[in-house]
């Protein structure tokens, strides 16, 4: 247990320098006395800067117990019990937002037990609790603040420190303040700050779940699905608004885990305060036993009511998940249509896009026609300038003028000849299956029977040219050869270039014969017995 004390720290990093003096970095503290003339609690706050923390802190213990040392306050002989409670800050990564050194002088002046620095480096969730001769320390992790404190049974002091969340409002603590003046003069326990925290996390899950509810019924109302979502007449949703809403439902989902984690934590809080009583003797002594007593039974009265109220908060959790997980649901459906709907825009743009280019090569294929036309007229045309055409002349055209047409037009004839061979060939070639393909069309070739490659029925089929070298066992009841090849039907001998390979013949699996090509040897696994070798001999056809 010792040595458990003495492990436990907290890193370096998880503490952060806090800002200067005049940055108004306020911490806030709490003192509180209970009086033995049964006169109204004392409950006062007071705030100090990170520099000032420890002189404050100092201060205010200069004023001691009833039983303690004599002090300046003349109050003191008259207090019965104290608290004092200290708020210190951290950021979203759960950096305490003060030195280490100074955070560790007043967690060892406060006598709180060392095996809690450990929850606090790692943010532990949860109650745990401990004891120390006569101080009984306490921790109680939630999402909002760590509250840790310990309890003097001799003095009935109690010393907290309160390490809240970045995101927790001012709000927030003050009500958790308020809750702790509402019930100051139940300070003879170390339960008073166990139930501060039982009712304050039973608020504040409240809240939360009705805050998570309305934004389920917003979600509904934009996807138009479940009860708040029936009169909904939006026809389509902005893929920006089904994106945030995506991000909503994660944001639901996740919180509603969380507060299914705290209702666990607030009903250990409520078990343990409901079993202290038949060990007064633990947190108490005389003449302060009654007193303590008195503190378990009116607590005792409410942690009832709070764990009834815990499991209806857990039961409306688990109604509230199904309602968010069909909105899950909804809205991935909402994005997967939205998704298909610009796909298809996206597809009708290419198609006319698709289109636009046919136009154009259309367009293109005319102009390529026209020039093919004209083209070999005026290459000789300027080739030789038309010398039979005479313009000077009365007789313009003259009598060799027709060796102009017999070189043109046979050219042009021969040119488009050519294009058309060209365009042929390759519209072939782009209708050839690749190179695999081919290959898979030659195996599903070979699959066919040999009958209907040779054009042979089963009862003309030839006898196979080659003779078996393995047989199955001896128990094995075969079927029967096929009939010797008639004398009339000449056999044609396998050209692996001018056919494809057909598959070899498999007699044991009743597969038809192949004739004329190379054998296959049995397949070995159909037999349990390992096959065996007989002479080879020439078939004589009888069956």
């Amino acid at each position: 247990m010792e040595t458990l004390r003495k492990l436990a720290d907290i890193p370096e990093d998880r503490f952060k320098k806090p800002p200067s003096y005049f940055s108004q970095d306020w911490i806030t503290h709490v003192h509180a006395r209970s009086f033995g003339s049964r006169r109204a609690p004392e409950f006062q706050q007071v705030d100090s800067t990170s520099t000032e923390l420890l002189g404050k802190i100092a201060e205010l213990e200069r004023r001691p117990l009833g039983d303690g040392a004599p002090g300046i306050d003349p109050q003191s002989e008259d207090a019965t019990a104290s608290l004092m409670l200290v708020t210190l800050n951290r950021d979203r990564d759960e950096k305490i937002i003060l030195s280490k050194s100074t955070f560790m002088e007043i967690y060892q002046r406060f006598g709180i037990d060392q095996r809690f620095l450990q929850h606090i480096s790692t943010n532990r969730y949860g109650l745990h609790y401990d004891w120390n001769g006569q101080v009984l320390s306490y921790y109680v992790g939630t999402a909002l603040y760590i509250l840790m404190w310990s309890f003097d049974r001799r003095t009935r002091a109690t010393r907290a420190i309160l390490l809240s969340r970045d995101f927790i409002s001012t709000g927030e603590l003050g009500s958790l303040r308020q809750l702790l003046q509402l019930e100051i003069r139940r300070m003879h326990s170390p339960f008073l700050l166990a139930w501060v925290s039982l009712v304050h996390l039973s608020n504040w899950m409240d809240s939360s779940t009705y805050y998570l509810l309305t934004t389920i019924r917003q979600l509904e109302e934009l996807t138009g699905y479940g009860p708040y979502g029936m009169h909904t007449t939006k026809s389509e949703i902005p893929i920006d608004q089904l994106t945030q809403a995506s991000k909503n439902v994660g944001y639901v989902q996740v919180n509603l885990a969380n507060q299914l984690r705290h209702v666990t934590i607030g009903q250990a809080i409520a078990s343990h305060i409901s079993s202290r009583k038949p060990k007064l003797a633990d947190y108490a002594i005389e003449p302060f036993i009654g007193d303590c007593e008195r503190e378990i039974d009116e607590f005792h009265m409410t942690t009832n009511t709070l764990k009834r109220s815990l499991n209806d908060s857990a039961a409306y959790v688990y109604y509230l998940q199904e309602r968010v997980k069909s909105q899950n649901t909804v809205v991935y459906a909402l994005m997967q249509q939205a998704d298909a709907k610009i796909n298809i825009g996206l597809a009708k743009a290419s198609k006319e896009l698709a289109e636009a280019a046919k136009k154009d090569s259309s367009s293109m294929k005319s102009i390529a026609i026209m020039t093919m036309l004209f083209l070999p007229g005026t290459y000789f045309a300027a080739l030789w300038a038309v010398p039979s055409l005479k313009w000077g002349q009365a007789d313009v055209i003259q009598s060799d003028f027709w060796v102009y047409w017999a070189f043109t037009l046979p050219s042009t004839l021969l040119i488009f000849i050519v294009w058309f061979g060209l365009h042929k060939w390759r519209f072939s070639r782009s209708l050839r299956p690749p190179p695999m393909q081919q290959l898979a069309g030659y195996e599903a070739l070979a699959g066919q029977s040999a009958e209907s490659y040779h054009g042979l029925t089963a009862a003309a089929a030839p006898a196979p040219s080659t003779q078996y070298t393995t047989m199955p066992p001896s128990n094995f009841s075969a079927p029967p050869l096929p009939p010797s090849f008639p004398p009339d039907i000449p056999l044609k001998p396998a050209d692996a270039y001018s056919a494809p390979a057909m598959p070899p013949p498999d007699t044991y699996n009743a597969r038809p014969p192949s004739y004329g090509l190379p054998p296959r040897q049995p397949d070995a696994h159909m037999y349990s017995a390992p096959p065996f070798m007989i002479p080879e001999e020439p078939y004589s056809g009888v069956p």
